[in-house]
């Protein structure tokens, strides 16, 4: 008696059922890290934008006037600024390092850097 019967067989079904399972873990693995990232490329991004806020305020400031200074700014980000002289005092250079806190406990320290003319 031959049957005509269509359709998965049981064998069948579990492994597709498996394969898909294992999919969706990855998926689900692979998204925890894409929002990890996405964050801090938040964090860096507001970082970036506090350090070339101060730094276009230093650059707006006479040459005698400048300082190494420190800031806070949005409770997280320390941003500290170091100024030296170059070309004989006819400039300024301006380091500006901005900290914060990364993923994992860890702080990340970026550095921004400009020359600032004094020359008149």
């Amino acid at each position: 008696m031959v049957s005509d019967k269509r359709g998965f067989t049981l064998i069948e079904l579990t492994v597709a059922v498996t394969v898909f399972t294992i999919g969706v873990l990855g998926l689900l693995g692979t998204t925890a890290g894409i929002t990890r990232l996405l964050g801090s490329g938040d964090r860096v991004a507001t970082a970036s934008f506090y350090a070339e806020e101060r730094l276009e305020n230093i650059r707006a400031t006479d040459c005698d006037d400048l300082v190494n200074g420190t800031d806070t700014r949005g409770g997280i980000y320390q941003l500290k600024w170091e100024v030296t002289p170059v070309f004989g005092g006819n400039a300024q250079r301006v380091l500006m390092f901005v900290a914060y806190p990364a993923f994992s406990g860890l702080t990340r320290v970026d550095t921004l850097g400009t020359t600032v003319s004094c020359v008149i």
